[in-house]
């Protein structure tokens, strides 16, 4: 269980570091509006988001690898497996939040469903949170109870 922690932990860090590097690379332009490179649209099932050449690398390529360290470590095993995907839900929860409250170019106040066009945002009346806000966390939640 302390080890759990540990690996948890390392995992927010990681998460927490990859909020200071986008919120000052993309500055004004989130989900890397003023980033030179290619941009797809695509559409998978009902979502609808673009992917950039700066988001594949990043969060495709290098966090992978980060997220890999402690099989490296520890070697392959479920439930380590599962330990990391539910880290990895939570800390893109942090990463994405801290990206407003940090990031000097984009006012904190300008949280919300109008400015922050790269997020689906749900929620009731006046109170609307990014989608991956509640399916995330539920989801780390149900993995940490029924898989680790």
């Amino acid at each position: 269980m302390a080890a759990d922690i540990i690996i948890f932990i390392y995992i927010q860090a990681i998460f927490i570091a990859i909020a200071f590097w986008e919120a000052y690379i993309e500055g004004s332009g989130g989900w890397a509006a003023n980033q030179v490179g290619w941009r797809l649209n695509f559409k998978v099932g009902f979502l609808k988001r673009p992917i950039d050449a700066y988001h594949f690398w990043s969060w495709g390529i290098m966090l992978p690898m980060f997220l890999l360290l402690p099989f490296i470590m520890f070697g392959w095993d479920w439930h380590l497996f599962w330990l990391i995907v539910a880290a990895a839900l939570i800390g893109t929860v942090v990463e994405d939040y801290l990206w407003f409250v940090i990031n000097p170019a984009f006012p904190y106040k300008d949280f919300n469903p109008k400015k922050v066009w790269w997020h689906y945002w749900i929620g009731f009346g006046k109170f609307k949170l990014p989608e991956i806000y509640f399916v995330y966390p539920v989801l780390a939640l149900l993995i940490w109870i029924f898989l680790l």
